[in-house]
């Protein structure tokens, strides 16, 4: 026998998780963080407190509701902290959550079918519940692949919990008469440890989450340097034919017509070198927060035709028809600088990737009121992606750079600038194409208000 007062035991673990939360407050306070998994740890704690309470006041209810209350507040919270640790991915899936819920769910209903035996059965049932638990959890984190070194070190904290939890529920079996507040050493040695490592978990989760961020950042920081030689390479080129064509006509004696096509590429080369770094810009300022998505209610129709008009000359050249078939007003909640961005890149890829004599149209594909967004598509008959070329667009380190039908060159920034910046204004984009039968590029953007409707 250990000569213990468990019910100060549980106090003072309610203390201690009331210290956990503050912390965590504060934490969250300082790094502004707004990760789901960390308002979901501290609701585990939350309960945590509340279960602790109902133990050291186990008397003071009717001895059924007393019991259905702490069976399923303690698997609830013990899913709570599980999910959080073993779970953890890079974004939040509440669909995976919802589904994984089922476990305590089940359990509690299991549990309820045993409230009318002893209290001994009671316990091991339980406690045979929570070490499931653990050693699932265990499982996941020593066996799934990704996992960083915290979290293979948590599944053996876990392990060591699920024997612990696993030896009380013998002991309760084996032990005459126990009851909660037994003071025999297979029923509080368990209950001692549990609470001590329950204390790490707040310390685990952090290093876990900063862990995945610096995973995060350093392939984030490899991708840019990637990006940014390439774009240095790609920037040498149309610089060096500037250069050239500069000193062709500076330093030569040339007829006027050799002197009309220098110009002329001078001004596409310089054209092009301009939409290269005004895009390089407008992705980096978006990717450093120093653009921010201010939506307001607009109309989309009026912007495309907007940017019809400014290609009119370049289509003119290539004798392309591009039109919008769009027959009402649309609007959309999107940041019109940002959709008038992502508008007029679309339509310069659609330009420089269709054939001379070819079709250019701008449709209204769905509008979906339930969940309140508009889809755009951009169909040309132009040479088309092959399905690598479809994968690999919007990755920020993807080398993909084509030739358009009049050797334009390009280095794919404009597709990764459109997608910042449609996730900026919670819309996004996607590519259906086949070689040499043109590409489709559909938009989704948020519906906004017909301020012309009646």
């Amino acid at each position: 026998m250990i000569n213990i007062d468990v019910k100060t035991l549980f106090i003072f673990s309610a203390a201690a998780n009331i210290f956990i939360i503050s912390l965590f407050a504060t934490y969250i306070k300082v790094y502004k963080m707004k990760n789901p998994i960390i308002n979901i740890f501290v609701l585990s704690r939350v309960l945590g407190i509340v279960f602790l309470i109902m133990l050291s006041l186990r008397n003071s209810l009717p001895s059924h509701l007393n019991i259905i209350i702490n069976s399923t507040v303690y698997l609830f919270l013990v899913y709570y902290e599980l999910y959080c640790i073993s779970f953890i991915e890079r974004e939040f899936n509440f669909k995976h959550f919802k589904r994984y819920l089922l476990i305590p769910f089940i359990l509690s209903i299991i549990s309820y079918f045993f409230i009318t035996i002893s209290e001994s059965n009671r316990i091991a049932i339980m406690s045979l519940n929570v070490a499931t638990m653990y050693g699932l959890s265990s499982y996941l984190l020593l066996t799934e692949k990704g996992k960083t070194k915290i979290q293979y070190l948590t599944g053996y904290i876990f392990a060591i919990i699920s024997l612990l939890i696993l030896t009380r529920s013998y002991g309760a079996l084996s032990i005459k008469e126990v009851n909660m507040y037994s003071m025999n050493y297979l029923m509080v040695i368990p209950v001692i440890f549990y609470l001590v490592l329950n204390l790490i978990f707040p310390l685990l989760l952090i290093f876990i989450l900063k862990e995945k961020d610096n995973i995060k950042l350093n392939e984030l920081v490899k991708s840019k340097d990637k990006f940014f030689s390439l774009i240095a390479h790609d920037l040498r080129g149309p610089l060096g034919g500037l250069q050239q064509i500069g000193e062709l006509l500076w330093l030569n004696n040339i007829n006027d017509e050799v002197r009309e096509k220098l110009t002329k590429t001078l001004y596409q080369n310089s054209k092009n070198t301009f939409n290269l770094l005004d895009n390089l810009l407008k992705w980096s300022n978006a990717n450093t927060g120093l653009i921010i998505s201010k939506p307001n209610n607009l109309n989309i129709q009026e912007i495309i035709a907007n940017n019809i008009r400014l290609f009119k000359s370049q289509t003119k050249l290539k004798n392309l028809t591009l039109n919008c078939n769009f027959k009402d007003n649309l609007f959309v909640y999107v940041d019109s600088d940002m959709i008038d961005t992502v508008i007029r890149n679309l339509i310069s890829n659609a330009i420089k990737f269709t054939p001379n004599n070819g079709k250019i149209e701008i449709a209204l594909d769905n509008v979906d009121k339930i969940n309140n967004i508009c889809t755009i598509v951009i169909n040309d008959n132009g040479i088309g992606l092959n399905k690598r070329s479809q994968l690999k667009v919007f990755e920020l380190d993807s080398t993909i750079s084509t030739l358009g039908t009049n050797k334009e060159k390009g280095t794919g920034l404009g597709l990764k600038l459109c997608k910042e910046f449609l996730l900026l204004n919670k819309g996004d984009i996607w590519i259906e194409s086949k070689v040499n039968s043109g590409t489709s590029v559909y938009i989704s953007l948020p519906l906004g208000v017909n301020k012309t409707a009646n």
